[in-house]
């Protein structure tokens, strides 16, 4: 009982959530809201079984470990009171949990996950009690107050990439799952989130565009928004910035996003709008809101419409930029396939398929899974899919930004790479005084997209506390030694 502290923002968190609920149940619940919320609590269930069994592999599994202690917590960590409120009101059920086992079995350093996620109960690993106080924004956002919900902005942004005449070699930063913050993080001087920025800002060519791939921490909340995405940027970087909504940005009800990640100065070139295009010479990178209209629980596989989207606005913009008959560049904040190749990721894949008349962008960037991961072309599962040009479409996973992980053992099979992937991120942290959830993790990193003219040349960059260079470790780049 109260084995977990919480920070005092996280106290006032719970403390104005208790009255909101209180309030509002009282007032505007009406018996269709009620009816929905039981999926929400089978949700949960499922996830505190999953976390109980380790089920692995987790992106096999329609629940999710990250909020297995979920229910747990909210019966016996939270204010007594709150408790009350969740059981008696809103029928939230017990947990079956045996907390003390699992914390036992879990060990200092914690375990990973067959992507490389790190259960440990630390900061911004899975089992972080910050991710279960988000789910009480998603609660109140999703089925108490869908009206709250900020509303999608219909908008058609070309944004040229710089006045006329167009440099002939640009280049584009992309961060992804970048929002935690400065974050004590053991005895390391910097936290990934400071790594990743001072590693741009150590580059020899300082890039001319940042595209962030969404997710600010934990629920993109406005506070949240400023502290952990918007004064972390350097002032050099204003009207540079891109960023894109995710499914912890949606748990408060994209609010945050909207109003302060999307109004900064930083981000003037945005317009205030969730998807866009920059035109780059031969190229076109379009951005779209894998998130908004997300149906899945906790916004976790990504669309971009669904059956109640009258003006499916996404697709049409898609399809009016594949027409423009120049190379593609996709970036979403949800992954198109999962992590080891293996599967396509539905609804979004096929919603991008179709968008482009069956074909595959020639290049897709996205975050969601918190690794960095560059596949081989000819995939096995997309190899019937093929760019309006008959090439195979290059995806990437670039999510390894801020967020602690380790090295993905469903990436490598008795020590080798498995043969769908050029390249991922294992090299290990080796931090010089570790502390236990440390000795588990690999270094985080970003990538750098270079465009001269008809020309695509990527490089992914790792980062450490032992550098101020970023490391490189894959690029495209002819003759580049990869290690």
């Amino acid at each position: 009982m109260n084995q977990i502290k919480f920070s005092q923002d996280q106290q006032e968190f719970l403390k104005e959530m208790e009255k909101k609920l209180s309030s509002h149940f009282d007032q505007n619940l009406s018996k269709d809201i009620i009816s929905k919320i039981p999926q929400f609590w089978e949700f949960l269930i499922g996830c505190e079984k999953s976390l109980n069994d380790r089920h692995f592999p987790l992106e096999k599994d329609r629940y999710d470990k990250e909020y297995g202690f979920a229910l747990y917590l909210l019966n016996h960590e939270i204010p007594s009171s709150l408790t009350n409120l969740l059981k008696r009101m809103y029928k939230m059920p017990d947990s079956s949990i045996d907390f003390d086992k699992l914390i036992k079995d879990i060990e200092d350093e914690g375990w990973l996950s067959g992507d490389g996620s790190l259960y440990a109960i630390s900061k911004y690993a899975a089992l972080d009690p910050g991710w279960f106080i988000s789910l009480l924004d998603y609660l109140w956002y999703k089925y108490l107050d869908p009206k709250g919900v900020h509303d999608f902005k219909e908008a058609n942004i070309i944004i040229p990439a710089h006045s006329e005449p167009l440099p002939t070699n640009i280049s584009i930063a992309v961060i992804g799952d970048w929002g935690t913050g400065v974050w004590e993080d053991g005895n390391e001087k910097y936290c990934p989130a400071q790594l990743v920025i001072d590693g741009l800002k150590n580059l020899e060519k300082q890039p001319d565009i940042i595209i962030h791939l969404g997710d600010v921490y934990y629920a993109g909340t406005e506070n949240e928004e400023l502290k952990n995405f918007v004064n972390m940027l350097p002032d050099e970087y204003k009207n540079k910035v891109f960023t894109l909504n995710s499914n912890h940005e949606m748990y408060n009800g994209a609010n945050g996003y909207f109003n302060e990640a999307l109004s900064s100065s930083f981000l003037t070139q945005q317009s205030e709008t969730s998807y866009f295009a920059i035109e780059i010479n031969d190229w076109i990178i379009v951005a779209l809101d894998s998130a908004y209209y997300d149906e899945s629980n906790l916004y976790l596989k990504g669309a971009l419409t669904n059956s109640k989207v009258q003006n499916n606005s996404q697709i049409k913009f898609l399809t009016e930029m594949a027409n423009k008959q120049k190379q593609l560049i996709l970036m979403t904040h949800h992954n198109g396939i999962t992590y080891d190749a293996s599967e396509l990721n539905n609804p979004l894949w096929d919603q991008v398929i179709g968008a482009l008349g069956g074909a595959a962008p020639d290049v897709w960037y996205w975050g969601h899974i918190h690794n960095g991961i560059v596949y081989k072309e000819d995939l096995d599962i997309t190899n019937s899919y093929k760019t309006i040009g008959g090439n195979p479409s290059k995806l990437r996973c670039c999510g390894h930004a801020a967020i602690p992980f380790g090295n993905a053992s469903g990436l490598n099979v008795d020590g080798k790479v498995i043969d769908d992937v050029l390249y991922y991120a294992h090299t290990p942290m080796n931090a010089p005084n570790p502390d236990p959830t440390q000795k588990l993790r690999v270094l985080n990193g970003f990538a750098i997209l270079e465009i001269n003219n008809k020309e695509l040349f990527e490089t992914f960059y790792e980062v450490s506390n032992t550098s101020r260079t970023p490391i490189k470790k894959w690029s495209s780049v002819p003759d580049a030694v990869n290690i």
